[in-house]
């Protein structure tokens, strides 16, 4: 089978999802910057394979699955690398990736079932939020390596809030806009 366009972009995110997470590893200025471009770079694949796939009407089943599954992959990778260097609190890494393996495990175990299940819109808001955040305490990383003004502190506290708060409340919504499906799947 060959991919599309807009699939093969999700494909490279998945992709550059771990080069991220090692880069982040690596430490140092360097590694941080490549960490930062190469996480941007990604989540602006997800924009630009959304407005092909709409475009020119190469929306396929394989793209609405892989899609959202690149999305979670890119975040919670960085989200990781990030809590392990100390910039974010371990414990939002557990809700993050809790939540997304928790949707991806339900939506995995619907198209199992012949049930595709697609994305909310707060979904895509949520997604939107975290990778901001991401970039966000991405760039803090490289930009002060020793303390991070109070100012740029405050934002990126704010915005992780804002982000996990998207979390928790769209796998509420999801659960509840789904019930139906879930219901028929016995569960």
């Amino acid at each position: 089978m060959a991919l599309n366009w807009p699939n093969r972009l999700t494909v490279a995110r998945i992709i550059m999802a771990p080069v991220v997470m090692i880069l982040l590893q690596m430490g140092g200025p360097g590694a941080r910057w490549s960490a930062f471009t190469v996480f941007v770079i990604a989540a602006l694949t997800d924009m630009v394979d959304g407005y092909l796939a709409r475009k020119y009407g190469w929306i396929s089943n394989l793209g609405k699955f892989l899609d959202p599954l690149a999305d979670k992959l890119l975040v919670c990778l960085a989200w990781i690398g990030l809590a392990d260097l100390g910039l974010m609190p371990q414990w939002t890494a557990y809700v993050v990736v809790g939540r997304e393996l928790l949707i991806t495990g339900l939506r995995s175990i619907a198209a199992y079932a012949g049930v595709l299940i697609l994305p909310s819109g707060l979904g895509k808001w949520k997604s939107a939020v975290q990778m901001f955040t991401v970039s966000f305490y991405m760039l803090l990383s490289v930009l002060y390596l020793n303390s991070v003004p109070e100012v740029a502190s405050i934002t990126g506290v704010v915005s992780m809030w804002i982000a996990l708060i998207l979390t928790v409340v769209s796998a509420f919504h999801y659960f509840w806009r789904n019930r139906s499906i879930l219901q028929r799947l016995g569960m």
